[in-house]
C-alpha cells in the first residue's frame, strides 16, 4: 500500500479563454426577425426580447419571448457554453412551439466575430425526416449582433430561412 498522498481533483471547471466570447451575449436584447416560411414565399416579420445571463463564467443562458407571424406567442430557452473536455462549443435550445430539443456543436471564427452552430432537427419540408441546420451568430459590436439560420437541402445546398437582429437595450 502506497503512503503517497494524491492531490485532490478540482471539482469545478474554471473558465478558459473560449468562455470569454460568451460574455458578449449577456444582457437584455430587442430582437427583430425576418423569416421565410416556405420557398418562394415572402418574408414575414416578428419582434421579441431576449434576456441572457451568465452562469459561472461558463455559460450564456437565454430566455426569449416573441410572437410568431401568425400571432402565436412563443417562449424559448437557450444555453451556449464551451466544453473543455471535448474542446468545442456546445449548446441547446427549446421552445414552447416545438417538442424538439435543438442540440448544437459550434466553432468560432479565427477573428472571433462569428460563431457557427450546427445541429440536426426535424425537416421543415418533409414530415418524419431530419435535416441539417446551421445558425451563424455574428458580433458586429458590443450592442448589435445578427443570427442567421440556414437549412441544408437534399442536394447539400444551404438556404437562409431566418435572420434575427439583436440590439442591446
Amino acid at each position: 500500500m502506497s503512503t503517497q498522498t494524491q492531490e485532490p481533483v478540482e471539482m469545478a471547471t474554471k473558465p478558459v479563454q473560449e468562455h470569454q466570447w460568451l460574455q458578449q451575449l449577456v444582457g437584455e436584447w430587442r430582437v427583430e426577425t425576418e423569416m421565410t416560411m416556405a420557398p418562394g414565399q415572402p418574408k414575414q416579420k416578428s419582434e421579441g426580447t431576449e434576456s441572457v445571463k451568465g452562469l459561472g463564467g461558463l455559460w450564456a443562458v437565454g430566455e426569449g419571448k416573441a410572437t410568431l407571424p401568425d400571432g402565436t406567442p412563443m417562449t424559448y430557452y437557450s444555453a451556449l457554453g464551451y466544453d473543455v473536455s471535448f474542446k468545442e462549443y456546445r449548446g441547446c435550445m427549446f421552445a414552447s412551439v416545438s417538442s424538439h430539443l435543438w442540440k448544437y456543436t459550434g466553432e468560432l471564427s479565427a477573428d472571433g466575430r462569428v460563431m457557427t452552430l450546427n445541429c440536426v432537427g426535424p425537416n421543415m419540408m418533409k414530415e418524419g425526416e431530419t435535416a441539417n441546420y446551421r445558425d451563424v451568430i455574428e458580433i458586429l459590436d458590443a450592442d448589435y449582433r445578427i443570427r442567421t439560420s440556414y437549412g441544408q437541402d437534399e442536394n447539400g445546398e444551404w438556404h437562409e430561412f431566418m435572420k434575427a437582429r439583436y440590439t442591446r437595450v
